[in-house]
Order: C-alpha cells, then structure tokens, then sequence
C-alpha cells in the first residue's frame, strides 16, 4: 500500500517522469505557448539537472530552437499555493543567478575584463543569458483563486509601474486545450473528469487500452490512492480505464445515499466546529473514498483534507 504520508511525493514522481518525456513535454509547450503551432520539437529537447542552487525543480530541458535557446520548467501543483508567483520569481531568478556565476567565474579564470565597466559588472557587455519560462499545472479539483502574478500579492493601488511576473497556469480540472501528443490529450482528458467527477462519462467514453504508466499519470494527476494502488497491482502492461474506473462509476450511482449523509451529517456540526469536519473526513478517508470525490460533496479546502490525512497517521 501507499503510505499515505508519502502519497503526494509519489504522484509528483509519476507526473515529472511523464512529463521528462521530450514528446509530452514538447506538446504542452507548443499547445500553451505557441497556440498549437509545432514550435518546439522533441528532438531540440535536453534534459538537465532541475537542482538549482538549494532548490530542485519538477522538470527543467534545456530547448535549442528556432527561436535561439530556452530553459523550459514545469511545475506540478496537486493544491493551491498562495506565494507561487512569488516561488516561481524565485525558480528562474536562480537559473539566472547560477548563468551569471559561470560567466563571472569564466571571466575571472580567463582574466580577459579590460574595462572598468566589466570589471564593475564582472562580465562583457557581449554577454547573454538563456531566458526561462516555467508553467505551473495545476491539479486541484477547484478553480485556483488567489494569486497569479506578482501584484497580487501586494496591498497597494497603484499597481501601474509594477512587473507583473504573471504565472503561466494551467488547470487540469477545467483546461479545454487539445494536445497532438495523443497520450498527453488522454492523460489531461481523463484526468479533468475525475476532477470533474465525471465517471459515468469516462465509463462510456474511455474503452481503450492504454500503457499501464500513463494509467498511473492519470491516478496520480487525480490524487486517488485507491485508484493508484489498484492500477499498481495489475499485472497487465496496458489498463483498460474505464475497467479500472468501475468503481467510480458505482460510487457514482451510489451519490444520492452517500452525498445526502454526509451532507446531514455536515449541516449538523456548527461553522467553525474543525474537529467535528476533521473527524468526518477521517472517516470519509478510512472508507477509501477518494481526495476529489470528498472535497466534491463535502465542500472543505483542500488544506483541510490535508490536515484530516495528516491526522490519521
């Protein structure tokens, strides 16, 4: 079984190895950037090491394009976190900060600084640095509803003469894009209606084997243990999805009884009585009902869910 408190480190691990695939990677890139156009190509894709600094990036390639040359991140977000223009500022700023200690560290072995101004600046005015953009995907079964770039996380009214630094967001749960990599398309498609709770659908819509590790991508993206472990203990290399989501859909035509109990049970515990709802969602977890279905009926934070998990161990 996943332990439960490694359980949100094991589906970032599945998604960043989904994603390390240069034909995924590329496809996300040219569907959010480049409206669809095939900008970039898998093979002017590179891995490179995400450890910057302190900090250890989900996926980081290095892109040698049309355009010149690009470094590219992904950032996996399984709920909403309120400083993330601020995080993501901060990612590319050390890509920048660790280009400028290479070159200063180039110059200064070549002693080839001549001028009191690249003396001052410790590089050549012919230096350059290779830009970053990072895109942040988000997997959360509510809309993101706080911060998306940097002014928003200042109190101020004159926003005018600020840098905005707004955040490249993807949301899975209502993301409409069609991507041309076909197991990208699957992953994000199937992903959006358990989030949307959408199983009778998936049911009838996804009859089709797929990779059992793309299967995987999907529970993880969807943050269901249950439906992780039980795709983890098949012994087929390709999953048939909707043979797997058959418990979904049973779930699901159980709704009414299941939702308008815990509804009861909910309206009966007093605004601002937490251990009353965390006792509920104790509950609700060790019946193995999974993360999306309970935030769906229950209305609670993700935070809070969380906190309910934490508590059981």
């Amino acid at each position: 079984m996943i332990q439960k408190e490694n359980s949100f480190g094991t589906f970032d691990q599945e998604i960043n190895t989904f994603f390390k695939d240069t034909h995924h990677f590329a496809s996300l890139i040219n569907t959010c950037l480049y409206q669809g156009q095939e900008i970039v190509k898998p093979e002017n894709l590179m891995r490179v090491d995400p450890k910057i600094q302190a900090y250890t990036r989900d996926v980081l390639m290095l892109w040698n394009g049309r355009y010149g040359s690009y470094y590219l991140g992904i950032e996996n977000q399984l709920i909403e976190n309120y400083p993330m223009p601020y995080r993501i500022l901060q990612y590319d700023c050390l890509v920048y900060k660790d280009q400028m200690d290479i070159l200063e560290k180039e110059h200064r072995k070549k002693k080839d600084l001549r001028s009191s101004e690249e003396f001052l600046s410790g590089i050549k005015a012919s230096d350059r640095l290779i830009p970053c953009i990072t895109i942040v995907i988000y997997y959360g079964t509510r809309p993101w509803q706080t911060n998306f770039s940097m002014k928003d996380m200042f109190d101020v009214k004159d926003v005018e003469h600020l840098n905005e630094y707004k955040m490249n967001l993807i949301e899975v749960h209502s993301d409409t894009h069609q991507y041309k990599d076909k197991e990208l398309d699957l992953v994000f498609s199937i992903t959006r209606d358990i989030l949307n709770g959408n199983f009778v659908i998936i049911k009838e819509k996804y009859k089709q084997s797929i990779p059992k590790q793309v299967a995987l991508v999907i529970a993880s993206m969807a943050k269901d243990e249950e439906l992780y472990q039980q795709i983890k203990e098949e012994e087929k290399e390709v999953i048939v999805m909707c043979e797997s989501l058959d418990r979904m859909r049973e779930e699901a035509s159980n709704k009414g009884f299941i939702k308008g109990k815990i509804q009861g049970k909910t309206e009966g515990i007093q605004i601002g009585k937490e251990d009353g709802v965390l006792m509920i969602l104790k509950n609700l977890l060790k019946k193995g009902i999974s993360d999306s279905y309970i935030l769906e009926i229950t209305g609670v934070s993700s935070e809070l869910l969380i906190k309910a998990k934490q508590s059981l161990n």
